[in-house]
This record gives structure tokens, sequence and C-alpha cells, in this order.
């Protein structure tokens, strides 16, 4: 058979395989699984639209770097216009020999360096917007210019023919202008690639106008047209038809119209007709000297600028087209990444609402649940228990309040299901509650029976005392006191276990000597205790007969778990804050330190009435009453190797102690009669004065309601009379000569006397107390006369047949 001590961790396996995993599905907390739900399409969503804006914001960008391109093409075009002006120029300087005037071509050219510089501050800003391929085109282009210095001085001061300067000029622009041709590819739509297109066509017809005025400037200035330049004028012209045939292809029919309604007028005709014209002579072989070279230039020049104007418009239009679609493009993924996001909100937006009206009762619940099982029933259950008529209409009143999820779906069942269980709770709550309080009700009667008989047991144990002159059948009496009194004590024991208060308070408040004799009184081994000094103090009345009842458990303790012969220590003093601290110390096996700690954590928080409280029912009413009073009791291991019990009563129960009670005169002699039962006293304290003064700790009133009688000299004579030397060999009668209770001082005063002459004992930690050891000899014990101590003994039986007969009543 499987033992019970192996199904708890068994039972632990099979659960953690039952459950898997923390990374298991069905682990999941609920929030994440709808998570998971919305979060597989959501990210579906949101990395489809991703690419899609992407794509926009790509397209975007190529159209913004078109438009930024289109920018620095403009500068370009305003550059190669300038720079075929300043050629045609130069090539008619130099066909005329080199013989005209500079001053219209150096203006040129200060027009083309200006053209140069706000292209090359274009370039510049453009660079960040500008593609790598587009940026290193237009700067090898600027670096071509560098070669234009050359061209210049060749034109100015060389003896370069006016072909070649026009072949190197030429050569320059074809450069600039292939950078349009290269752009095209870049273009990112259609019909702005169209317009590109159109517009790279119209710079070529703009270029073979330009080159067409030169050569017949040339010409015009030799008077000659050589078969070199008609050939060149003839491929000019041709270039210039297909440039035109191209723009007619590219260009769209407003395009087209704009340029056939801007190149065109008589002066453009006129220009078209000395082509002719020249054509026509130079085949002939006519003298061109006819011809007028400023009619031509005006005319040509005149062409070449409204060439230049349909390419300026086109280029402006390239850029606000490319401009609109990269704001298009960027709109576009806006609106995109506007409407998933949107989207996103939205379905995030349902998804928490959704959520929180899942998780908001489940929430609710568990929390609820959670106070409910750590405070509200824990706290119904106390009030049940601690109620004292807990009937089934009074448990109804400490209901725990319901769950506040009032659905009717499947968590609102849930929370119905909680309610019942928390009834049911309480209804068990009430039910243990009634069986404590029968319980409590059968150890208060058991108790209180237990207590009655022990009571008239010492009634007749007083009876036989006061009658036996026998030593050794009085000892045998004495110690069959001593266990009644631990029997009362356990009958007390279960009226605190009960709740109950084991007696009435005192009216006043109590000396510290009173007290410790009284619990004293109370312990079986006596003889072993070993008291120091006490503090001139006093405890209120109210809490004398607990602290009594905690000093006598320890005492019993401490004298129980400690050898025969081994003896108990006792250290009080006052601390500064104004307690009362006593330390008992034995010299017994001591404990464990984690038992230690634990019997510590009970003593400072007395559980519950269990099987273990059954075990050390001592220690559990040493809990309670100081519990009840503030008094803090704790174990800790002593240096002699047992345990020190250290109990600390707080200033508010002390107060200062009054003068010793001075004994009445002795009254005169009479005739000794049979003493007459005295009334009991609160046997849980005797006063420290009895037991100094009159022999072994017996139990005694804590307060004397009148004089106690003091032996008469008849008596003593009596008494002297049935002196028996036997009865000093009795372990009771020998302790009353020990040291302990007998005041050894000069000329033989009480101690008491001495102290009230010296002032209030000074307190002394109780780790400062030099304690005596088994080792120690002792100090020596005053002998006195057999009348003396059969007084003594006379005095202390009377005493306590008053005391017992005044608790009886």
């Amino acid at each position: 058979m499987t033992r019970r001590s192996e199904r708890p961790g068994r039972d632990g396996a099979a659960e953690a395989g039952r459950t898997g995993g923390r990374w298991r599905l069905r682990n999941w907390r609920l929030r994440t699984k709808l998570l998971a739900i919305l979060l597989i399409p959501a990210v579906a969503v949101v990395v489809l639209v991703g690419l899609r804006v992407g794509a926009e914001l790509g397209r975007a960008d190529r159209f913004a770097e078109s438009a930024e391109r289109v920018r620095v093409d403009a500068k370009v075009a305003e550059l190669v216009h300038r720079l075929q002006r300043e050629r045609d120029l130069t090539v008619r300087y130099v066909a005329g020999g080199r013989q005209g005037d500079l001053a219209e071509v150096r203006e040129q050219r200060g027009r083309v360096d200006d053209a140069i510089g706000a292209f090359s501050r274009e370039l510049v800003s453009a660079t960040p917007r500008l593609s790598a391929g587009a940026l290193d085109a237009f700067r090898r282009s600027e670096d071509r210019l560098g070669v234009l210095t050359g061209l210049r001085y060749a034109g100015e001061h060389s003896r370069f023919p006016s072909d070649a300067v026009l072949r190197s000029y030429s050569e320059l622009i074809s450069g600039l202008l292939d950078i349009g041709d290269q752009a095209v590819s870049n273009v990112p739509d259609g019909e702005l690639a169209r317009t590109r297109f159109a517009v790279n066509a119209l710079g070529r017809i703009k270029e073979q106008m330009s080159v067409r005025r030169a050569i017949v400037a040339e010409t015009l200035a030799r008077g000659s047209l050589p078969e070199d330049r008609k050939r060149a004028l003839v491929a000019a012209e041709s270039e210039l038809a297909a440039a035109r045939e191209d723009f007619v292809k590219f260009a769209s029919p407003a395009q087209q119209r704009m340029y056939d309604d801007t190149v065109i007028g008589l002066i453009v005709d006129i220009g078209n007709g000395i082509v002719e014209s020249v054509l026509t002579s130079g085949e002939s072989g006519e003298d061109l000297g006819a011809l007028d070279a400023e009619r031509w230039d005006t005319a040509a020049t005149y062409t070449v600028n409204l060439a230049n104007r349909v390419q300026d418009a086109l280029l402006v239009q390239l850029q606000q087209r490319a401009d609109r679609f990269a704001a298009d493009a960027r709109r576009s993924a806006l609106v995109d990444a506007g409407l998933v996001l949107g989207v996103l909100v939205v379905a995030a937006v349902l998804a928490v609402i959704v959520t929180r009206s899942l998780l908001r009762p489940l929430r609710i619940l568990r929390h609820s649940a959670l106070e409910t099982a750590e405070h509200r029933l824990p706290a119904a259950v106390d009030d049940i228990l601690a109620d004292p008529d807990p009937g089934p209409e009074r448990v109804q009143r400490h209901a725990v309040e319901p769950v506040p999820v009032f659905t009717r779906e499947e968590l609102g069942q849930v929370a119905r299901a909680f309610d019942a269980v928390h009834g049911e709770a309480v209804r068990l709550a009430g039910d243990q509650a009634m069986l404590r309080e029968n319980v409590n009700s059968m150890f208060v009667n058991l108790s209180r029976r237990s207590k009655d008989l022990v009571e008239r047991q010492l009634s007749v144990l007083d009876r036989m005392e006061a009658d036996e002159q026998d030593p050794d059948t009085l000892g045998g009496l004495f110690e069959l006191d001593h266990l009644a009194t631990r029997m009362r004590r356990n009958s007390e024991n279960l009226l605190v276990l009960a709740g109950q208060d084991a007696g009435p308070p005192l009216p006043g408040p109590v000396s510290a000597d009173e007290i410790m004799g009284a619990a004293l009184s109370e312990v079986e081994h006596y003889q072993r205790i070993r008291i120091g000094a006490m503090p001139n103090i006093a405890v209120a009345g109210d809490a004398v007969g607990d602290l009594v009842h905690v000093i006598s458990e320890l005492f019993e303790n401490a004298t129980e778990y400690s050898g025969p012969d081994a003896p108990v220590t006792v250290a009080s003093s006052a601390t500064e804050r104004g307690d009362w601290r006593i330390d008992i110390t034995d010299r017994g096996a001591g404990m464990p330190a984690a038992e230690i700690e634990r019997v510590n954590a009970r003593l400072a928080d007395p559980p519950e009435v269990d099987v273990e409280v059954s075990r050390r029912m001592g220690l559990y009413v040493v809990a309670r009453l100081a519990q009840r009073h503030r008094i803090q009791v704790r174990l800790r291991t002593a240096e002699t190797g047992g345990l020190t019990a250290t109990v600390v009563v707080p200033v508010g129960l002390i107060t200062a102690a009054g003068p010793p009670p001075v004994p009445p005169p002795p009254p005169p002699p009479q005739q000794r009669t049979a003493p007459e039962p005295a009334p009991q006293w609160d046997t849980r304290s005797t006063p420290l004065e009895s037991i100094s003064e009159h022999g072994p700790p017996r139990r005694a009133p804590v307060e004397w309601e009148e004089p106690p009688e003091w032996p008469t000299e008849e008596d003593t004579r009596a008494s002297a009379l049935d002196d028996d030397t036997p009865t000093e060999r009795l372990p009771a009668y020998q302790e009353v000569l020990s040291q302990w209770f007998q005041a050894v001082v000069e000329e033989d005063r009480p101690a008491r006397h001495a102290a009230e002459s010296t002032g209030p004992i000074e307190a002394v930690p109780a780790e400062h107390v030099a304690w005596p050891t088994e080792d120690d000899e002792r100090p020596p014990i005053v002998s006195r006369s057999p009348e003396a101590v059969r007084s003594r003994m006379s005095s202390l039986q009377d005493a306590v047949r008053r005391g017992r007969h005044e608790r009886l009543d």
C-alpha cells in the first residue's frame, strides 16, 4: 500500500503532467488567447499594407527625384541655350578672320558663366535628393565644362578654323544634351517619360537650329559655301527634320499645338527662306553677298529663342507633373496607411471592449474570490467563532457579500457558484463555532468540577496536616498537597483553553516579592528554585493572577525538563523603560534553535486549540495569558546549556510598591486549642514575607484581609513540648532552614527591613547577574533552636489553613 506521505508528491507530479508547460495553449491567459486571435490577421494586414505603403512612398521618392532632376535639367537647358549662342558668335568671329568686334562674344561668355554658376548651385542643392547615377552624370557634365576656357582661347587667339571651333563646341553641347536622354530611364511614369522624350527632342531641334545658324553665319562671313559646309548645312537640316519627327512622336497634341503656335511667324519664315537661298546659291555657285548676315542672325536667333521658350514650358510642365505625381503617391500612401490604421484602431477598440467585457468580470471574480478567501471569509469565520451564541440566525448576519458579477452568461453563473461556496463555508464555520462552543462548555464544566474536587481534597489535606504529628507522614501530606495544587492549576488551564478567567482580579497592586512567592508555592519542586533580589515594584491587581500563573508554569517547565538536582535560577530587574524583566534559567538539555523559534512564534501569537496545544498546554496557557496583558514571553538558549525563559511585564502594569506590612504585637498568652478552619484565599500567589519568615512556600493570599495571627507564647511553649527532631529531616522542613528562606543579616535582622533602610533595590540586567552553580558552595545555614522552628512551622500551617478556607469562600 502506498503511504499517505508519498501521495502529495505523486499527485503534484501528476497534476504538473496534466497541466503541461506554460507555453501550452490551454495554459495561456484569456487575454493572450484573444490577442493571438486578433494578432495573426492584424499582422497580415499590416504587412500587406506596409508593402503597399512602402511601394507608394518609393514611387513618391522617384517622382520627387524626377522633379528635382527636372529642376537641374532646366538649368542645364539654360546653360546649353547660352552656350549655343556663344558658339555661334565665336564661329562667326573666327570665320570673319578674327577681325570683328569681340564685345558681343565676351558679353555672351559672361552670360554662359552665369548659367554655369546657376547650374552648379542647383546641383549642390539637389544633391541629397538625387540618385547616385544622376548625380554622377551631372558631375561629369560639370567637369566637361572645364574645356570651355581652352575653346574660348582657341577661338580668340589660335589659328583653329571655324569648322573646328564649331565641332569642339558642338561636342561639349552634345554631352550636356545626353544628360536628358539618360534621365528618361529613371522616370517612373509613362506620361512623364513621353514628355521627357519630347523635351529631349525639342532640345535637339534647338541644337540643329543653332548649328544651322552657325553654318549660315560662317558662310555669309566668307561669302561662299564650300562643299564641306554645304554638307554640314544639309546634315543639320536633316537632323532638324528628324528631331521634329521625334517631337511629334512623343509630344502630346497639346504640346505639338503649343510648338506650332509658338515657333511660327514672319521672322521664322524669313530665316527659313535665307537657308533655302544659301543652299540654292551654293549649288548654282552664285555670290552670297546679296544676303544680309545681320538679318539672318536676327531671324535665326529669334527662331531658336522661340524653340527655347517651348522647351522651358515643357520642362515646367514636366516638373509640375512630377511634383504632382510625387504628392499623389505620398497622399495615396498616407490614405492607405490611414485607412488601415483606422481599421486596426477600430478592431483594437472592439477587441478591447470585448476583452474588457470578459476580463473585467473575471478580474472582479478573482479579486472577490481572493478578498473573500483571504479577508472577508476569515473575518466572518472569526466573528462567528467569537460570537458567544453562534446560532443559525446570528450566523446569517456574518454572511459574505455576493460577488458583484450579475450577468446571465457563464461568468455570472460562476460568480453564483462562488457565492454558494462562500455560503456553505459560512455555514460550516457556524457549525464549527457551535461545536467549539460545546467543547468549551465541556472544558469549563469538567474543569470546574475537577477544581471543586481538588479544593475539597486540599481541605481534607489541611485537616490531616493540622492533626498529624509524625514528620514522615506530614512530609507525605505536603507532597500530596503540592500534587493537588498542580491538579488545580491544570483545571485552571482548561478554563483558559475555554476562554474563561481562572479567577477574579485582585482589588489592588501586589508587590514583586509576593507575586514571586505565590508562583513558587504552585510548584512541586520549589526547593530547586533559587530566586535573586526582587525590584521594589508592584503589579496591577487585575493582572496578578494571570502573571502568577505564567511564572508558575515556567517554573514547572524549568524543574520538569532539568535534572532532579539541577537548580533553577531566577533573575529579576526593572528595565530603563520601567518594564519588569524576569529571567528563569534551567540547566536541562535545552532545545534546537528551530524548535525555539517555532515555540517563540506560538508564544507571540497563540494558535487555535489543536493537538499540539494538548501536548504543550502549559506554554499555550502562558501565551494566552501573556497576550491578554501584553506580557512578552520568549525562550532562548542559556549559557549553561539549558533554556532561559524571559518574561517582560509592560510598564503599564507596573506601580510603585508600598512599605512592607508590620506584624501586630502578639496577643496575651492563652491556652492553645485546635485551629478552626479558616477561609481560603487565592493560592496562585503567596507573600514572599511568609516564605522567608515562616517556612516553605505554600498557597497564601496576595493581600491580607485581616492581620495574621502570630503565634503566642503559650503556642510556642506547647509547640516546644511537641518538638520532634526527625521533623528536621523532611525536605520541606530542611528547606525552611535553607539560605533562600532565611534572611541572614547581621544580628539576625530580616532582609526586608534592611532593604527598607537602604532604599529600593536597583534593577540589574539579567545578563550581568552572576548566578550560583551546582559547584558553588552554599552559605552556612544559621542554626535555630527547636522551639523557634516549631513556632515558625505552626504559624505557617495556620496561615495556609486560613488561605484555603478564604479561597473556598
